[in-house]
């Protein structure tokens, strides 16, 4: 079973429900965390915030027109520390918004469950175990 960190804005957060359950629907072998509560300038809180990345698999980013007023810059600084395989997703394309510089040379797509759900089973492939 692989461990996802879900990196969205707050505004996003029917975009995360759809993430899981579309997961559960398909009943791929996944587990999701995020962190729903905003605040990197509480240092508990990034704490908590790196913890819970460490213990990932890999990243979901859900990008919209919300991403860049919804405080994920640490979230995003975690995955990239702990190099952990990321993934970009537009998640309203009517709405979507630009690509945080923070992803790098991730890949960035178009909501497509086929692609997520590849995403997902490759981090089960690639994963090791955590003491």
């Amino acid at each position: 079973m692989s461990r996802v960190f879900v990196i969205f804005a707050p505004e996003d957060y029917l975009h995360f429900e759809r993430l899981t359950g579309q997961a559960r629907s398909a009943k791929l072998p996944v587990e999701f965390d995020c962190m729903h509560v905003k605040q990197a300038w509480v240092p508990a809180w990034k704490g908590q915030c790196r913890t819970k990345v460490y213990r990932c698999d890999g990243a979901v980013v859900l990008i919209s027109k919300h991403t860049h007023q919804g405080g994920i810059e640490w979230e995003l600084e975690c995955a990239r520390a702990f190099g952990i395989p990321m993934l970009g997703i537009h998640a309203d394309k009517p709405a979507s918004g630009s690509v945080p510089e923070q992803l790098g040379d991730a890949e960035v797509i178009e909501w497509s469950w086929p692609d997520i759900a590849r995403f997902i089973r490759s981090l089960t492939q690639d994963s090791s175990a955590y003491a």
